[in-house]
């Protein structure tokens, strides 16, 4: 698979048990050419995925109703993850060859992975644009960015493409504990690098951080052995794909 539905990966990362058939039918179609199981018992599926015959049975249950399966006699063909119809995107996912497609552990933390990755390709195209309209090469230009921030009116953060803990939270749909460790998973699996950003500030005594960097800077000011540091929410690069969940 090359590519999935945005808004079917944004909405399930919030559901555990959608979540989890998915990881499933994903496993499947990656597997398989056919996107199908030619013997579609529990106890099949089961042994193939190293899960309980009962966890079996309700992934299924739930992508049926889903609608993302399709039973002929014993065998199950798992439909596309690519949803048709106005404003529906279906966006690029990263290389998934290294995920061990039988542990569906594994294959639940990629796709939550994906819910992030996707949200970073919004934060940069919509800090890109608003750079953009602050610095254009033309009035035409200048006219189209502003055209395409209309598109944006959600859009609130600053022209700063680092994500912070709560949105990844966000993204992926755990917790903040959780959501440290799928980051640190992406990183082993080389599938993204991130970039701690951590300033140290040269103030007057006396001074309020905040009026050096200017009051729009993201970001948190601690002090520490009588030093201030300003510190930014990490740059996360993701490798291997391009997702442009925009255009």
């Amino acid at each position: 698979m090359r590519f999935v539905s945005q808004n079917l990966v944004r909405v399930s990362v919030s559901d555990k048990k959608v979540m989890k058939a998915l990881s499933l039918a994903f496993a499947v179609k990656a597997l398989y050419v056919s996107s199908a199981l030619n013997n579609g018992s529990y106890n099949h599926i089961a042994k193939t995925f190293h899960i309980g015959r009962t966890s079996a049975k309700e992934m299924i249950n739930t992508l049926q109703s889903l609608g993302l399966i399709r039973r002929v006699g014993n065998r199950i063909i798992f439909l596309q993850f690519r949803q048709r119809g106005e404003g529906i995107k279906n966006v690029p996912i990263q290389d998934y060859s290294d995920v061990d497609l039988t542990n569906l552990k594994q294959v639940e933390y990629y796709l939550r992975l994906q819910g992030v990755y996707i949200k970073q390709s919004q934060i940069d195209y919509a800090a890109n644009v608003q750079k953009r309209i602050a610095n254009p090469s033309s009035c035409k230009e200048l006219r189209a960015m502003k055209r395409k921030a209309k598109n944006m009116a959600h859009w609130s953060g600053e022209a700063d493409t680092g994500q912070a803990v709560c949105t990844v939270m966000k993204s992926s749909g755990l917790k903040r504990n959780s959501a440290i460790r799928l980051l640190k998973w992406g990183e082993d699996m080389k599938l993204l690098e991130k970039e701690k950003r951590f300033t140290q500030l040269f103030a007057a005594v006396g001074s309020n951080p905040a009026d050096l960097l200017g009051k729009r800077t993201r970001g948190m000011f601690f002090v520490w052995h009588g030093l201030t540091f300003l510190v930014q929410p990490s740059i996360l690069s993701f490798k291997k794909g391009e997702v442009n969940a925009y255009n």
